[in-house]
Formats: structure tokens, C-alpha cells, sequence
């Protein structure tokens, strides 16, 4: 894998600077200035000046005169308070992208940062027999383009997911399912279960449906705390693989399935092995029973849990009073199992919402005491609402996956439809689609994971402001330019690119080479967000250029080298959207 362009430029800049000075200089050392005046990079002179006795100030103005020479790269330097400011050649600048851009095909913005690692990415921990809602999407749609940015700096990146299709929420469905059609938990027979099935009309045999059994069963089980019995009852019989529950089981999990595969489809999620709770079920057991025979876990009013006080995180439970597993359990056989199915990784990472953190934690506290050694860590996020509130599957306050995107796709039609009624059906499907689709993820993506979203889908499908389809609207409009001129070419040779003067075209050349600058901060930060911001700031300068420069009516030369330009610049933003999984229509 060759370096980028933008790796090569700022390595060149960094020698320059070490051989005036007599120092090591490292390419990170020379960063990206607040403001275009301040030059396109800069280098801040305060361990030259340490080292020199001087003020950082001096330092700078001692380095001009070093640097006073320019070359292909440096086009001129200036000293500005303790900064050293440099100007690049955009005239030669250009080419180097354009080779960049056809060596590097579908991975511009690439580097070997993360060259060494094998990244085990565990994300998309959905759960059967629930309805998926909003809340979810983020896990989703930061997950996957974490993937894309981590693969684009060089790493092996291992998608897993763990799908939870076992448990307490598995137990109150089944519960209710059985009992609210008449049938007798204690006796329920293969006999029941074939009826039970053969009632329910196959158009329910969705994840919609058997999340609105867990609701009715979680509110009923509110009002008779002591039908917890019979729920206990159906728990412990799936984990004992009786026949008939286990039946049940399997029948309704594939509801599941179906809808969530239609949902990973969705979101460009793409996983190399989905892992099930239930999988992992028997060897928990006999975890758990190490653990309790080892001493590290205790019996405390009758569950079994891991007293982890000492070190401030509470106490974790592994089996309750009734004899059931708790996640906690099944995790640590989850994490057992990875790290036998893929002994090489160098990271484990887990994708999790912030308010599980506590759990994750007591998790790897629990693996170092049984004298676990591989990598571990997650990584949090905050949640997503709407002005509604917060939403939760328990209580049935929830904005489904299926309604929030009807809702969306609806919006983005009649919005497509009124811009172009003469347009065909299929071409107004298609463009409202890929709008919607960026108007969820960027509106997502764009916030620090740290940080919650207040999701309005009004805004998010806005052609103005930090969207999505204000940068998709970017790229078209460039794609415009192009087929007004019949630019069919692509890049030539033989252009002059000394014609490129405006500050736009500066911006958007320079914003073009620093795609792998960004695309590098976003993984080494797991923040997409630094990519988005990217794409918003790409957009900024392509809307503003579009405004200002005359392409089609240039001068003959200035034209050729425009439209490469433009070229480029739409090719570059395709890449930084790509990584955030947002497609772009042909026209908007």
C-alpha cells in the first residue's frame, strides 16, 4: 500500500523543517492551521525555540529565511506570532490527487496506520422478539462505518454481531404468546404448539408482532407480580432445551431473523459471524459453575453473583434466585468463543450504548479474574430520541425501525415529487430512497458518539445546512457540470493547472488531499463524525465554487482544468460519503 499524497506532502514539509533546523521533525508535527489565511499548513515553532534560546516568535522568523527556498511542494512560507506558515503549489498539487485518486480506485483517502491490527468489531446486538425501534439505528449505522474507516486505514476488521435470542424478554413473549391464546403453560404439547402456530395469520409472523406480545406480557406481569412464576417456568425449560419450548422457539426466532436481516440489508450492514446467545447458553452454565466452584463467585440471597465492590463496580450478577442465567453469563462464554474462533485478533471491540457501560465493565473484571488475557474493550455511545422523549420496548413507548423509515422515505418522496413531477416513478423511488437514507445516517453520524441526538426528521432531510442532502446535493451539482460540458474524458495529461487561482478552487484542492488526514483522526478517535464534518466542509466549498467560478464559459484552458477539478473534487466527496455508507442519486 503506497502513502497518500497528503502523508507524502507533509513528510516532505517535516524534512525540510528538520534539515534547516538540525532537529527531528515528525509529519504530525505539521498540522492544518484554523483559518485558509494562515496557510495551508503550519508548523509551530516552540521546540525550535526551546532549543534555540529564543522566542517562539524568533524561531518562526529564523525559520523563514531557512525556508525561503521553495520547491514542487512549497509554494511560500510566512511567520505569523510563533507559526510557521506554508503555502502549497496547487499547480502541481492537482496531478498528485488525480494519480492518488486512479492508483488508489475504491480505497481513496486510504493509509497503513492501522496495518498491523486485526480488529475483532462486535456491533448490531439486536434483539428477537422485539420490535427493532430508533433507539437502535445508531448502534447500526455507527457500526458500519466504523468498519468502513477502520478497513480504509489498513486494519483487518472481523464485523461480528451477538444476537440476543434468549433470555428473560424471550421467556415473557413465548409466556404470553402461549397463555393469551388459552393453552396451559405447565402441559403445553407439540399438539398446542402446532394449533398455537396455525392461528396466528402468517402476515404477523413478523418481529412487529411478537414485540407487541412482549409489551402486553411485560404489562401484564406489572399488574400480577406473581405471574413471574410462570415465566420463570419458560425460562427454565429453553434452558433445558425442553422440546416443545424449544420448538416455539425456533419458529418465532426466525420471525425475527427475516426482519433483522431486511434491516442489516438496509444499513449496509455487513457480518462475518453472527453469534446467538442461545449458542452460548451451556457453556455459560458451566462457567458459571467454575466460578461459583472456584470462589470467585458467591451465592447472595440465593443468586450467584461476583462481588466486585473492592474494585467500585457493584456486584455482578451471573444467575438468579430462580435459576436463570443473566446476560453476564452468557458473555463471558461469548467472549470465550471468540477468542477461539479468532486467536490472531489484536482488538476485541464491542459497539454498546453508554448505559450499558457498567456492565461491560464488571465484564472485563470478571475475565481478569478468571485470567483471561486477550484484548477487551468497548466502545460507548449515547442514545438517540426523538422530541417525543426517550423510548423503551418494556413500557411500549417506542418508535419502531418500520414507522420511522415509512415516515422518512413519505418526506423525502413528496419532496422529490414536487422538485420534479415529470420524473418517472422508478427515478423518483431511487432519489427519494438515497435522500433518506442520508438524511438518517449523517444526521446520526455527524454527533460525537458521546453525544445524544434529539433526531428531527424534518431537518435531517433539509437540502440546506449540516444534512445529508445539502452534501448530497454538492455532488450532483458537480455531476451537473459535468454532463452541461460533456465531459466524458476523465483526467488528461497535458492540462495546465497553473489556471486554478480562486481561493474555492485552493479550498476544494487542499480538502481533497486531507480526506486521509480526516478518514485517519476518525479511526484512531472512533469518531465518524470527523469524516462528516469532512463531507459538510467539502460541500461548504463545492456550493461556494459553484456559485463563483465559471466552469463552461472559462477560457479554453481554465475550462479543461476545471473541469478536472471538478473531477475530482466530486470524486473525493463520493469517497468521504462512502465511508459514512450514504449513496448519492444522479440527480436531486
Amino acid at each position: 500500500m503506497t502513502k497518500s499524497v497528503w502523508d507524502v506532502i507533509l513528510a516532505h514539509i517535516a524534512q525540510r523543517i528538520g534539515k534547516a533546523s538540525g532537529m527531528d521533525v515528525a509529519s504530525s508535527e505539521i498540522v492544518v492551521p484554523p483559518k485558509p489565511d494562515l496557510g495551508d499548513v503550519s508548523y509551530g515553532c516552540f521546540k525550535l525555540a526551546k532549543d534555540r534560546k529564543i522566542s517562539p516568535a524568533d524561531a518562526a522568523i529564523w525559520l523563514v529565511e531557512k525556508l525561503k527556498e521553495t520547491d514542487v511542494t512549497i509554494a511560500s512560507v510566512s511567520a505569523v506570532g510563533p507559526y510557521l506558515n506554508i503555502w502549497l503549489k496547487i499547480s502541481t498539487l492537482v496531478p498528485r490527487i488525480i494519480v492518488d485518486l486512479k492508483e488508489h480506485a475504491d480505497a481513496f483517502g486510504q493509509s497503513e496506520a492501522f496495518i498491523s491490527e486485526t480488529i475483532l468489531f462486535e456491533y448490531a446486538n439486536l434483539n428477537t422478539h422485539k420490535e427493532v425501534h430508533v433507539g437502535h439505528l445508531r448502534n447500526l449505522i455507527l457500526g458500519a462505518s466504523l468498519v468502513r474507516i477502520l478497513r480504509r486505514m489498513g486494519a483487518t476488521v472481523i464485523p461480528v454481531s451477538y444476537i440476543n435470542d434468549i433470555g428473560t424478554h424471550v421467556a415473557k413473549c413465548l409466556w404470553y404468546l402461549v397463555k393469551n391464546h388459552g393453552f396451559n403453560i405447565q402441559s403445553f404439547s407439540t399438539k398446542d404448539l402446532n394449533t398455537l402456530i396455525s392461528s396466528i395469520p402468517h402476515e404477523q409472523h413478523t418481529a412487529g408482532y411478537l414485540g407487541r406480545v412482549y409489551i402486553e406480557a411485560t404489562q401484564a406481569l406489572e399488574k400480577d407480580p406473581t405471574l413471574k412464576e410462570s415465566v420463570s417456568f419458560v425460562h427454565h425449560a429453553l434452558e433445558t432445551h425442553e422440546p416443545v419450548w424449544e420448538d416455539l422457539w425456533r419458529k418465532t426466532k426466525r420471525w425475527s431473523m427475516e426482519e433483522l436481516t431486511e434491516i442489516f440489508g438496509n444499513f449496509g450492514v455487513q457480518i462475518e459471524r453472527q453469534y446467538f446467545e442461545s449458542e452460548c447458553l451451556d457453556r455459560a452454565q458451566e462457567i458459571v459453575r467454575d466460578l461459583e466452584a472456584s470462589g470467585i463467585a458467591k451465592i447472595s440471597q440465593d443468586a450467584l453473583v461476583i462481588d466486585m465492590e473492592d474494585v467500585k463496580l457493584g456486584v455482578m450478577l451471573l444467575r438468579k434466585s430462580d435459576g436463570s442465567l443473566l446476560y453476564a453469563a452468557k458473555d463471558l462464554a461469548l467472549a470465550e468463543l471468540k477468542a477461539y474462533e479468532y486467536p490472531t485478533y489484536t482488538q476485541s471491540v464491542i459497539l454498546v450504548d453508554e448505559r450499558q457501560s457498567l456492565n461491560f465493565r464488571q465484564l472485563a473484571e470478571a475475565l481478569r479474574r478468571m485470567g483471561y488475557t486477550r484484548p477487551f474493550e468497548y466502545l460507548g455511545y449515547e442514545i438517540v430520541t426523538l422530541p417525543e422523549g426517550v423510548m423503551s420496548s418494556r413500557k411500549g413507548t417506542i418508535i419502531t425501525f418500520q414507522s420511522f423509515r415509512d415516515t422518512i422515505l413519505h418526506a423525502s418522496r413528496a419532496s422529490t415529487l414536487e422538485r420534479h413531477e415529470d420524473w418517472s416513478e422508478g427515478k423518483v423511488a431511487y432519489t427519494a430512497w438515497c435522500i433518506a437514507i442520508a438524511g438518517m445516517k449523517y444526521a446520526t453520524l455527524k454527533q460525537d458518539p458521546g453525544k445524544a441526538i434529539v433526531f428531527d426528521i424534518k431537518r435531517s432531510l433539509a437540502f440546506d445546512g449540516d444534512t445529508g442532502p445539502y452534501i448530497q446535493y454538492a455532488a450532483t451539482r458537480l455531476a451537473s457540470i459535468l454532463k452541461k460540458a460533456g465531459w466524458t474524458v476523465g483526467f488528461v495529461n497535458d492540462t495546465d493547472f497553473d489556471t486554478l487561482t480562486t481561493q474555492q478552487e485552493r479550498r476544494l484542492v487542499l480538502l481533497a488531499a486531507q480526506l486521509v488526514d480526516a478518514v485517519r483522526r476518525a479511526a484512531e478517535e472512533n469518531k465518524p463524525s470527523i469524516v462528516a464534518q469532512w463531507c459538510f466542509c467539502m460541500a461548504q466549498d463545492i456550493h461556494a465554487f459553484y456559485r463563483d467560478v465559471p466552469v463552461i464559459d472559462a477560457e479554453p484552458e481554465t475550462k479543461k482544468a476545471r473541469l478536472q477539478l471538478v473531477l475530482l473534487a466530486r470524486l473525493a466527496l463520493l469517497h468521504g460519503l462512502d465511508l459514512l455508507g450514504i449513496p448519492v442519486p444522479d440527480e436531486m
